[in-house]
């Protein structure tokens, strides 16, 4: 991990992340909330404590592991779980 402890602040502060939505100051809630940089700068990342949604291209290095959901929702939303309905094509 870096050590941010011998920088001040200003040389630190675009660098760190913060959430946005919801009331500020209370962390990470059930809502989602944005991921933004210490200059406001928004990421295609959105988190909440129990999802975690992304936007634009995604490459993953590494494994990949899908979990099989017990069931599809009847009205699915944002905050649940992906559920995949048909083929998925992974491209090498």
């Amino acid at each position: 991990m870096a050590d941010i402890g011998n920088k001040t602040i200003a040389s630190t502060y675009p660098d760190l992340l913060h959430l946005y939505g919801g009331t500020a100051g209370e962390g990470i809630t059930s809502g989602r909330k944005r991921i933004f940089d210490g200059d406001g700068t928004g990421s295609p990342l959105w988190m909440g404590s129990n999802s975690l949604e992304m936007t634009g291209t995604s490459v993953v290095s590494g494994t990949l592991n899908l979990q099989e959901k017990s069931s599809q929702p009847s009205n699915p939303t944002i905050g649940d779980l992906a559920y995949i309905d048909g083929d998925l094509y992974i491209a090498k």
